[in-house]
């Protein structure tokens, strides 16, 4: 994939990036993270269906990642039946979309999308109000 910004542009995006991230709060990084798995897994499934397999493991690393994120990040202390589901859920995530690149199957990966957008609709409504969210 090329991306069509020259390197001042893309210098530019990661430095504001850079901003915004630094002061989210945890609420809104979680929103974040849950966006960016999302689109990732969209473009994953995009490039499986075109044969960009190498676009396609790197975009399903970047969501494994996340989702490990997420996983550790977990306060089991706070409500630990709650947090017990949403750790199993997210390994499922990570376990299927694994499985989605070994297997090249962009079927499986319809799976974790509906989840991936079910959970960043849950926390955009809880985090930002339900008027923003998707």
């Amino acid at each position: 994939m090329t991306n069509p910004q020259n390197p001042a542009q893309q210098k530019a995006a990661q430095d504001y990036k850079a901003i915004n991230l630094g002061s989210a709060s945890k609420e809104e990084l979680v929103v974040l993270l849950f966006e960016a798995a999302h689109r990732l897994q969209v473009k994953a499934r995009i490039d499986i269906e075109a044969g960009r397999e190498a676009d396609a493991r790197a975009h399903l690393r970047r969501v494994r990642d996340i989702f490990g994120e997420l996983v550790v990040s977990l306060d089991h202390s706070a409500a630990p039946e709650m947090t017990g589901n949403l750790a199993r859920l997210y390994t499922w995530v990570i376990n299927e979309t694994s499985k989605a690149g070994l297997e090249r199957s962009p079927e499986i990966l319809d799976g974790t999308i509906r989840v991936t957008q079910m959970l960043m609709e849950g926390f955009t409504h809880a985090f930002r109000g339900p008027q923003e969210a998707p």
